[in-house]
């Protein structure tokens, strides 16, 4: 009678225990928890089905004949036993105090749908809950990211960029050196990836719009900020005036914004100062040393300004620049500083040029990996000097500008590590009381850090009052070869360049009453067709004509033309024209 029930006892119990030991060994199984709950009501459904036969026999004729009943009544309560024990270690299992979870108190589903920005899951415990959406304002407020290599780092950052492109159309500026991040080209729209010496290079010397003298004056800070000079360098109050006196020069004439130019100089301030100023030769041959590497060793293809996309227009794109061609090209972390700070001094420039007012959030997300290479604690008391990184994330909030620096460990500038409103830690083995104040994390739960998944962090944001755990989804990558990177980089560039043309067309329409709109143009256009079919008509149906009136249509045709063209300048008439040849090719 009860053979079913019995058979599914002993399968229930048999599954609990493979669960309990495969549990006990570190893994996890959703599915086999379902199957046993499964087990649980199929074999419960069986014992109440069965269970009402057993009892409806009369007792007085089951004692009678209790040798024939005798092995279903022991079996029913072996049964029973077993399955008692299969719930009981059920029951083991759920409740058992895993050591390894990660409890952390999650966020309300509405504070976690007030942003916009999808970055992950979150979790609690094993189980995964609902989305989460940063909001732009917690953002503002700039970004750090902590984690040993491996972890998801750059996973997180990728499915940022990624989610936060799909909406926000502002550029962005990453700044890495292993190519993580190339394959972003195929997800991402109007992304360029450029290599300093190879597809790209900035003029030094070329203050763009800012005064000659501040930023020959930054130059040398830079150098000595990123100890490019050398770490005890000592530097005389002469050595500091000549090089900023020589690099002054160079900035204020065009004609010198070169190597070459900077050579021309240093022999001409000798020339002129030798009397005036002692020891100069010996100076000028230090400081020529110092910068040979730039000058004429391999690195002078990294500030060669002969580069399609000029350093004005990096901050208005969607950019990726690897600087490990600065290492192919036989450079040094020191050199990669060195060039970094350049753009990042045209980035400050330029937000400082712009200001705070009529601040609308966002402009301009600029990305930094490794930031431990570019801003590490140390460098402020070894230099004096901070670097840009530290001044914008200090001092560039309010001009729209948003900072995001990722790091293995919280071992940079505390002026960056202080100025974040979005902290994020992936698994870290060191260093933990520095995360824990910035994640606002309890002292006693410290060891959560180092248990953490990979591809899961802890996260804190302004906005909500604890830190929580979240789950990033992973990103499967498709490298891209060199030249499909090339090839993208110049279709996109060109396309950008077209678009420019046409805004440059229109800005000239709007300030010339002859074509400030495409109506007259066509106008002209339609009027000069007219006179062609007129000439031609005329010349079917008079063929006496004399040769005066047909030299006076003639005039006439090539007048209304000549004006076309004048009337727009002919440069402007030629971007017309493209316009026209843009519009036939969408529609082919």
């Amino acid at each position: 009678m009860f053979s079913s029930f019995f058979i599914l006892t002993s399968i229930c119990l048999t599954i609990n225990l493979v669960y309990y030991f495969y549990k006990k060994r570190g893994y996890t199984s959703f599915k086999i928890k379902s199957f046993i709950l499964v087990g649980f009501f199929v074999t419960i459904f069986f014992l109440l089905s069965e269970f009402p036969l057993f009892l409806l026999q009369n007792s007085d004729y089951v004692l009678e004949n209790f040798n024939y009943y005798i092995i279903e009544v022991v079996s029913f309560n072996l049964t029973v036993i077993l399955f008692c024990v299969s719930i009981i270690l059920y029951l083991l299992n759920c409740f058992k105090i895993d050591k390894s979870l990660i409890e952390l108190e999650i966020p309300s589903f509405k504070a976690s749908k007030d942003g916009s920005i999808k970055i992950g899951r979150i979790l609690k415990g094993n189980s995964k809950k609902f989305n989460f959406f940063l909001s732009f304002h917690d953002l503002e407020k700039h970004m750090f990211i902590c984690g040993s290599t491996g972890t998801g780092k750059s996973n997180f950052m990728q499915n940022f960029l990624i989610n936060i492109t799909k909406q926000f159309k502002k550029p962005f500026f990453l700044v890495e050196f292993k190519g993580e991040y190339h394959f972003l080209q195929e997800h991402i729209k109007d992304l360029i990836v450029l290599w300093p010496g190879e597809n790209f290079s900035i003029n030094l010397f070329d203050p763009l719009g800012a005064n000659p003298n501040i930023h020959a004056e930054r130059i040398f800070d830079i150098i000595r900020s990123g100890q490019f000079l050398g770490d005890n360098a000592e530097y005389s109050p002469q050595m500091e005036k000549v090089l900023i006196d020589i690099l002054t020069k160079v900035c204020e004439n065009k004609d010198f914004r070169s190597w070459e130019g900077f050579q021309e100089c240093c022999t001409v301030y000798l020339k002129d100062k030798r009397d005036k100023i002692p020891m100069l030769k010996q100076t000028l041959i230090s400081l020529n040393n110092r910068i040979r590497r730039f000058s004429i060793g391999p690195m002078r293809a990294v500030f060669d300004s002969n580069s399609k996309l000029t350093v004005s227009q990096l901050f208005n794109k969607k950019v990726i620049l690897d600087l490990s061609s600065i290492i192919r090209l036989g450079g040094e972390k020191e050199d990669a500083l060195f060039f970094l700070n350049m753009v990042l001094k045209y980035l400050w420039d330029r937000n400082l040029t712009r200001g705070a007012t009529n601040y609308d959030g966002i402009n301009h997300i600029t990305i930094i990996e490794d930031a431990q290479y570019f801003a590490p604690q140390g460098l402020t008391k070894k230099s004096k000097l901070t670097s840009y990184l530290e001044d914008i994330a200090l001092l560039q909030r309010g001009t729209g500008e948003c900072l995001i620096t990722i790091a293995t460990r919280p071992n940079i500038s505390k002026e960056i590590l202080a100025n974040n409103g979005v902290v994020l830690t992936f698994k870290n083995h060191i260093e933990k009381d520095i995360m824990c104040e910035l994640l606002n994390l309890e002292s006693e739960k410290k060891n959560y850090l180092s248990i953490i998944d990979e591809g899961q962090c802890i996260i804190r944001v302004n906005s909500i009052k604890k830190p929580f755990l979240l789950g990033i989804p992973y990103i499967k990558r498709n490298p891209l070869t060199v030249s499909e990177i090339h090839r993208k980089n110049e279709v996109i560039l060109d396309k950008q360049q077209k678009n420019s043309d046409l805004v440059s067309l229109d800005t000239h329409k709007s300030n010339n009453p002859v074509i400030c709109k495409d109506s007259k143009i066509k106008v002209l256009i339609f009027k000069t067709i007219l006179h062609i079919i007129s000439f031609r008509n005329r010349l079917k149906n008079d063929k006496d004509m004399c040769s005066k009136e047909i030299d006076d249509l003639d005039q006439t045709l090539n007048s209304d033309l000549v004006d076309v063209v004048n009337d727009d300048e002919n440069y402007d008439f030629d971007i017309y024209i493209k316009k026209l040849y843009m519009d036939q090719e969408k529609h082919k």
